[in-house]
């Protein structure tokens, strides 16, 4: 069989969606859609806790030409949370099977908030994502956010040599664009750029109307972090956190600090 008459590899094309809406005093889930190999659950939350919904993708992880939307919508007035309920994986691209795409939207309505709280995003070695990530908050909405990559199967020897990661993030508040970032990697991890023996890097962010608190917090537990290259800033109002290093170290990190913004722990899924 030659390579015209061979037949194409199935690709993924999946997409999910949920909105929440604050209805009759509580936050509610007002629509759902979902489409292979994209799934949602939703947990019974912590007393106290909002809402949460739980991403799944059936297959197990992505790869080359796959494409996966999803988007998270809270309300006016609602709170949720959503997190993932393992680490993805971006499995080694076909020669011919071009890139993995990956869309998240999140959409923050006035007076609302929103923890979007995904696990790491594992990127093997020879995978091809890109990522973009695009959130809306509306007047008095609050967007706590973190999206953590790991480079290569370090427990497994595996190192990042050539592939493709590219990892963008745009903010908007009021229809303002107040943040915007991309992170380019092609072929092996830079260590020259500022990596150096590091594997994972964390990104995290909070939106709100009254950052200097969550900066200060924020600045305050990156002060206890070990072994992790990590620092916080503020730009046009919004509290940007990285985090870099070996990724079980990061992730740590990364976990003591959202729970120490967010006052509580995180989801179940991050400790099982």
């Amino acid at each position: 069989m030659n390579a015209s008459t061979r037949p194409g590899l199935q690709r993924a094309s999946g997409q999910s969606r949920v909105v929440f809406a604050h209805r009759e005093g509580r936050t509610r889930l007002a629509d759902l859609y979902q489409r292979d190999p994209c799934r949602i659950l939703f947990p019974v939350p912590e007393p106290g806790d909002p809402p949460q919904a739980v991403l799944v993708t059936t297959s197990g992880g992505v790869t080359g030409g796959d494409r996966l939307r999803m988007a998270v919508e809270v309300g006016p007035e609602a709170r949720a949370e959503a997190t993932s309920q393992a680490a993805e994986k971006i499995y080694r691209a076909a020669a011919d099977s071009g890139d993995c795409i990956v869309d998240v939207a999140l959409e923050v309505g006035d007076g609302a908030a929103l923890d979007w709280l995904p696990q790491e995003t594992i990127v093997f070695e020879g995978a091809r994502l890109r990522r973009r990530t695009v959130a809306d908050i509306g007047p008095g909405g609050a967007l706590l956010a973190c999206e953590m990559v790991v480079l290569g199967r370090a427990a497994s020897g595996e190192r990042f040599t050539s592939g493709l990661l590219l990892d963008a993030w745009s903010v908007r508040r009021e229809g303002r664009l107040v943040w915007t970032d991309a992170l380019r990697v092609e072929g092996e991890t830079p260590h020259g750029a500022g990596f150096g023996a590091g594997n994972a890097l964390a990104t995290v962010i909070l939106a709100n109307d009254a950052p200097q608190e969550p900066l200060a917090r924020a600045r305050a537990l990156l002060e206890q972090v070990a072994d992790v290259r990590a620092g916080v800033t503020l730009v046009n109002g919004i509290v940007v956190a990285r985090l870099l290093g070996e990724a079980t170290r990061v992730r740590a990190a990364a976990v003591a600090l959202l729970a120490g913004l967010r006052g509580r722990r995180l989801p179940k899924v991050w400790h099982v």
